[in-house]
Order: structure tokens, then sequence, then C-alpha cells
């Protein structure tokens, strides 16, 4: 019994210690940045809660946003974001996800283009075909996939016309699986890659236009219900993802007669197995009969392909300057974690030479003026065991591997163990 009194303390530290350590893993799911720091690194100033929603703005941008909800709106043009932003501007607790951030700050927020554009790889991947019909009108009838590659070849030619190498991963009627598709992406070396399609909704009221781009790594897509998936190869491309995305739809949703159902984040397998920059468009409702009928329209075919032309331009005057971005924050980032990584080992040191010399003061304090020691060579060594378990916990904090191996320490010192 005398023995258990003796390292109850320090037994209760290893257990605390072991807690800690997984709580801190636990809440590093998502980080948030602050009125204030969200204000300073987008430059901007001035902010106004009308109750409903948080607008800010200076001479260049407004933003807004919609608290509890992952909508929010840059200069009239709707995007979901990937964690709802969350809080109050009254009591100081509104925060927004650091992705988020990231994503406004470098790819969505205008920055001067270069004057020409990149003359890039452009894949566009015409939605079904052959035995997969896609969605379809009854009256009139339209198919899916007559329109998307209809479509697609007059995206197509207005690119070539701008310079723009064009390949397609159909130019007529095949059945074409989605491995083949984002394969070809691979094979023709494309630079970016757009899948072109056309909606449905048990809703025949719905209508508009929806551009898709992958969630980032750890984030679900912006359906409810959508599962959180890990890194996929697209999320290599989330920054050029994000700029090709907004590029296109701010320019698609602002074409005549358009609903605008904002730029979502969805990992369609196209959108995360292609290697290179990549959206899927959906352009319309074919469940909407209205809706239908206008996508037949010339006028509305060349209003709507003219807008992807001018969004993919977009893309490829300013991605040299996101390239420059992209390289100066994974510097700032990896400079960061170093700095941060030499805090935590110094912090480690200090609260391993406190443990130490916290349990010699203990074992101290304890031990009987006695010549023969309480505990015998074995006993000892084990305690020098315990000791260093406990610095090695400090040191590995957040750690997956298993700092400690508390039943064992239990069993040894149970009462019929007692020597």
């Amino acid at each position: 019994m005398t023995i258990d009194l003796r390292f109850t303390g320090l037994l209760l530290l290893l257990i605390l210690a072991c807690t800690t350590v997984r709580g801190d893993a636990a809440n590093q799911t998502i980080q948030w940045r602050s009125l204030k720091q969200v204000q300073r690194s987008l430059g901007i100033t001035n902010h106004l809660w009308d109750g409903e929603t948080i607008c800010f703005s200076n001479s260049q941008d407004v933003l807004r946003f919609y608290p509890g909800r992952r909508k929010a709106e840059v200069n009239g043009t709707v995007i979901w974001l990937s964690a709802p932003a969350e809080g109050s501007i009254t009591d100081g607790s509104w925060g927004l996800a650091a992705i988020d951030l990231d994503f406004l700050k470098l790819s969505v927020l205008p920055r001067p283009p270069d004057n020409a554009h990149e003359p890039l790889r452009v894949l566009l991947d015409p939605g079904h075909g052959g035995d997969d019909e896609g969605a379809r009108c009854p009256d009139p009838l339209v198919k899916e996939k007559d329109l998307t590659l209809a479509l697609a070849k007059r995206i197509g030619a207005q690119l070539k016309k701008e310079g723009l190498h064009v390949d397609y991963t159909r130019t007529r009627d095949v059945t074409l699986s989605l491995e083949a598709r984002s394969r070809l992406a691979r094979t023709k070396k494309a630079d970016l890659f757009i899948s072109i399609h056309a909606n449905h909704a048990r809703n025949h009221n719905a209508s508009g236009v929806e551009t898709y781009v992958l969630p980032p790594s750890g984030y679900p897509g912006t359906a409810e219900g959508s599962r959180v998936r890990g890194w996929q190869i697209g999320n290599r491309n989330d920054f050029h993802n994000t700029l090709l995305g907004f590029s296109i739809h701010r320019h698609l949703a602002a074409t005549p007669e358009t609903i605008d159902r904002g730029l979502k984040r969805q990992s369609f397998f196209v959108l995360r197995e292609t290697s290179c920059p990549a959206v899927l468009l959906e352009f319309g409702f074919l469940s909407n009969t209205g809706e239908a009928r206008r996508m037949l329209r010339t006028d509305w075919q060349e209003q709507s392909c003219a807008a992807v032309v001018e969004g993919v331009l977009a893309y490829a005057r300013s991605v040299k300057a996101l390239d420059r971005a992209v390289a100066e924050k994974r510097a700032r980032d990896a400079e960061n974690n170093e700095r941060w990584r030499k805090h935590l080992a110094a912090q480690a040191a200090r609260a391993a030479a406190e443990a130490e010399a916290r349990t010699t003061r203990q074992l101290a304090a304890i031990t009987p003026p006695v010549a023969a020691p309480l505990l015998t060579e074995p006993n000892t060594a084990l305690s020098n065991t315990v000791v260093a378990s406990a610095i090695s916990i400090t040191q590995q904090p957040g750690t997956n591997s298993a700092p400690l191996q508390v039943d064992t320490l239990l069993e040894f010192y149970a009462p019929d163990k007692v020597q």
C-alpha cells in the first residue's frame, strides 16, 4: 500500500498527459480566423451587420456572409464556403475558416491580370454519351448527352479562335467511362479540364447555373449529407480549381435570364481524379421545361458559351499571378511550420525538465530517512522508465502513437504484487 501511494500522483500525471494529447489532436479539425484577421488579410476595414448578413466592403470589393451558413457572395456572385461562417459581429465571436480565407485572398478576389493569356491546353468533356443519355426533357425532347456535345463543340471553336489548344474527351455519341475521361486529361497533357453537363431535379421549378470544383481535403461537399473525403489527386490544384471555377462562374452567372446557384464544391469523380485544374458546369435544369426550351435557343447557347470562353481567358491571364502567390504562401507556411516546430521542441524540453524536477521532489519528500530503500533495484529502474515515458509524452503532443502502457504500471503496483 505504501508503494501505491508513492506513485499515485505520478500515475495521475501520466494519465492526464495522455488525455491532454488526445484532446489537442482532436481540436485541430478547422482553423478559424477572427474578424480582425479577415479584415487585415483582405485589406477591408469596413463591415456592416444588418441582423442577417455581414457585409465587408472597400473601393473594389463587396463580400457578404450569412452566419451559420456556407453561402457567401463576392461582388454579387454566389459562392459556397468549405465551412459555415460562425459567430456574431456584436459579441466579437465571428470567424471564417482559414481555408476559405485563403481561397478568397488567392483565388477569388480579382488581381491585376496579365495583358496576354497563357496558350493553355484545354480538355472539354461533354458529359454522358452513347448508352448513357444523362438527364432528359420529354417535351421538347432534349437529351443531356446531345446538348453537352453541342455546347462543347461551340465552346471549343471559340477557344481555338483565341489561340488556345483544344481537345475533347468525345466528339461523337459514344460511351465513355469516368476513368477514361480523367485519364485523357493526363495523356493529352491538359492544363485544365472542363466537364459540361445539364442538371435535373425532382422539383421541376428548379433552375439556374451551377459550377463545381473539388472540396479541399477534410471538408464535405456543398450538397447536404456529403461525406468528408481525404486527400485526392485533384486537391493538389485546390487554388487553381477555385480560380478556374470562379473565373467561369462569375461570367456564366451574369448572362441574361440566368439564376445564380453558386460556385459549389463536390467530390465528383472527374474532379477528384483529374490531375490538372478541373471544373464541372451545370448549365441549367432539363427537368424544368421552360429552362430546357431556353437551352435549345441559339442566342442562349451563344451567350452561355461565350461566357465560358471569357472565364477561361480570365483564368489564363491570371494563372501566372496565382502561381506566384501560391509559391509565396507555401514558402511562408514552411517557415511558420519550422518556427512552430522549434517552439514546440523548446516547450517540450522545458516541460520535460519541470516534470523530472517535480518527480524528483515528490520522491524525495516521501522517501523515509532509513538506510534501506523501500524500492528494490528493479523497482527503481521502473521508476526511471516511468519518468522517461512522461518526458516522451511531453515531446510528442498530438501524435497517434501509444504514449504509455498504463495498464502495465497499474498491474505492477497492484496490492498482490507489492514485495
